[in-house]
């Protein structure tokens, strides 16, 4: 299963010192990239695949997908060995869509059939202060292995530095977590070394792996990759 980029808490506001990117700048620069498709905000992928801003009337849905998952996800994942509820759930897109307002996080969900089946997750914690994002992905058991994880996070990767001037991204997943280092990797992140006992789980801890992309070195292998296909 891939699943990556463990959510790590972003430094409180610092006195006397504005955001590089606060609401206004957040809303302005983003909402005019995601497009309206049946009453939702999705950020296109590709003609199959877009990705979602979660909102609460998706709560159900992504309640379900999660018990469908969950086994899998607490593998990896510390809030997962929390059997999901619908109310969790809820709580969890009501601080999302805060967190989003404040210009501190995009958290979508990866969605086919025009936007209406949602097969996973992908989100972004933002450090504005440090122009930075914390990426983190996970995909249904269904529709594993068939790229959809790269191609979304790629996305949102490319999204959050055109639009949102970030100068680099980041990546924590565990150090056992071959499929996630896998498409770390294979999007261009470059390993950047192990943070011990990164991951804190009920009855172990996990070392982390973290990687790390800047805007220069994603947009130069988007160049290669571009004169490499003509």
């Amino acid at each position: 299963m891939q699943v990556g980029g463990a959510a790590v808490p972003m430094p409180p506001p610092r006195r006397g010192r504005r955001a590089t990117y606060p609401l206004a700048d957040l809303a302005r620069r983003l909402l005019p990239r995601i497009y309206p498709i049946g009453g939702m905000f999705q950020l296109l992928v590709d003609d199959d695949i877009a990705l979602v801003l979660a909102e609460e009337r998706h709560a159900q849905a992504m309640t379900d997908l999660i018990v469908r998952n969950q086994d899998r996800l607490a593998r990896w994942e510390p809030w997962a060995e929390q059997q999901a509820t619908l109310d969790g759930t809820r709580a969890y897109i009501r601080a999302a869509l805060e967190d989003f307002l404040r210009g501190r996080q995009i958290s979508t969900i990866i969605a086919t059939d025009g936007g209406t089946r949602f097969i996973g997750r992908c989100g972004m914690r933002i450090n504005p202060y440090a122009a930075s994002g914390d990426i983190g992905y996970w995909i249904d058991a269904e529709f594993e292995g068939r790229g959809i994880t790269s191609r979304s996070a790629r996305t949102l990767v490319s999204s959050v530095f055109r639009e949102l001037g970030l100068r680099k991204v980041e990546l924590r997943t565990s150090v056992d977590n071959q499929r996630s280092r896998a498409v770390a990797e294979r999007l261009g992140f470059i390993y950047e070394g192990i943070l011990p006992a990164g991951l804190r789980f009920a009855r172990r801890a996990d070392d982390v792996a973290l990687y790390g992309v800047t805007v220069d070195q994603w947009n130069a292998a988007r160049a290669g990759a571009t004169r490499r296909s003509r």
